[in-house]
């Protein structure tokens, strides 16, 4: 058994301090070494204690979440941050933007009546990110998750090589017509160095799964947009696809895609509320399932950094058609989970470092709808 790894909690509120230590009391492989009601008494505390994992409100007094980040990333690239959110807009647009500068995942503030409630919401949503941080710190594989997000040239070594797919990029004798993303943990950052380096003249509609509530998809759409070439929206029921426009599912509710009944075959995105799936909404494999099933197109498939295998069966039913699958290599996904499933279940053409996930993105699209109009 490896030792705990060591956390401290910077919350404001008396309450959501006490149902954050008592989350970290019960959970296995974490230990609360600190407690701090404020961002300059906790940043001190951090300092001082130099823990594994931090888990720090957005908004408080002294100083913010979003300050006390930067100050962390500044001097502590091994420490892993953990964002603890209410779900307003304003506390939902600086999550967005705590997520992008480094911080690894984000975890809704509960609303249950008792405080045991409050603690067992608490303890599903963080278990799982625990224990990603336990096992790697403990396997020595890295020496913290968010390490790798910045390109400081520390890589760790994957387990997953791009010689175990095929040795040469292809080019694609067909036109792609449909980009189709998925991702989860990791992800606002990992879409952050993809989207806005999308060319504006981009021929094909780009669709988005990012696993994230109600708001903080708005708040992730609006970000993007202002960073981007193409227009990025948060996809609203109704909406027809067009080239150039990067549509991104709301939180809370699966987007499909459906064929509009018009002659001239158009699909349009709808917006459903049937139940969770990976105990996700909306989900990648609702989305990737209704693509196989409703676009008449190709489509170029990538998923990226996430925990779990969402994804993977909506690959598998997309290539019964003609469907390209790029994944996101092990170094630079900060959960490689479904990357990882989808390799595993040999669906993935090629596997991509983060940092050129875009630029093979544009080569596709571009190459294989130059060979369309060539021919």
């Amino acid at each position: 058994m490896g030792k705990p790894l060591r956390a401290v909690v910077v919350e404001d509120t008396a309450i959501f301090r006490k149902i954050l230590s008592m989350v970290i009391e019960e959970t296995k492989g974490i230990e609360l070494v600190g407690e701090f009601q404020n961002g300059r008494s906790g940043l001190d505390g951090i300092r001082k204690l130099e823990p594994d994992v931090v888990l720090l409100d957005v908004e408080m007094p002294e100083m913010n979440g979003i300050e006390v980040l930067k100050a962390i990333k500044q001097d502590y690239q091994e420490i892993g941050v953990i964002m603890v959110s209410g779900a307003d807009q304003r506390q939902a647009d600086n999550t967005v933007k705590a997520l992008q500068l480094g911080a690894i995942d984000f975890i809704p503030k509960p609303a249950e009546k008792s405080l045991i409630e409050n603690v067992a919401v608490l303890k599903r949503k963080i278990g799982p990110l625990i224990n990603v941080f336990y096992t790697r710190k403990n396997l020595d594989k890295i020496k913290q998750i968010t390490q790798r997000i910045h390109s400081d040239g520390k890589q760790k070594e994957s387990t997953v090589k791009q010689e175990d797919l095929s040795a040469e990029k292809k080019i694609l004798t067909y036109p792609i017509d449909l980009v189709a993303i998925g991702t989860s943990t990791g992800g606002p950052y990992a879409l952050g160095e993809v989207i806005p380096k999308l060319p504006s003249n981009l021929e094909v509609p780009v669709v988005v799964v990012q696993h994230m509530p109600p708001n903080f998809t708005a708040s992730l759409a609006n970000t993007l947009c202002k960073k981007s070439n193409v227009t990025v929206v948060e996809a609203k029921d109704g909406d027809v696809l067009e080239p150039g426009k990067v549509y991104i599912a709301p939180g809370g509710r699966h987007m499909i895609m459906k064929n509009s009944g018009s002659a001239k075959g158009k699909v349009v995105i709808r917006l459903d509320d049937s139940p969770p799936q990976h105990g996700c909404r909306p989900s990648v494999d609702v989305l990737f399932k209704s693509i196989a099933d409703n676009f008449q197109g190709n489509v170029l498939a990538v998923v990226m950094t996430g925990m779990g295998s969402d994804g993977t069966e909506g690959v598998r039913a997309m290539k019964k058609g003609r469907c390209y699958c790029l994944i996101q290599d092990e170094a630079s996904c900060v959960v490689f989970g479904m990357p990882k499933v989808v390799f595993e279940n040999k669906l993935a053409d090629e596997m991509i470092p983060l940092s050129g996930l875009a630029g093979r993105i544009n080569e596709l699209v571009r190459l294989s709808r130059q060979e369309k109009k060539s021919c």
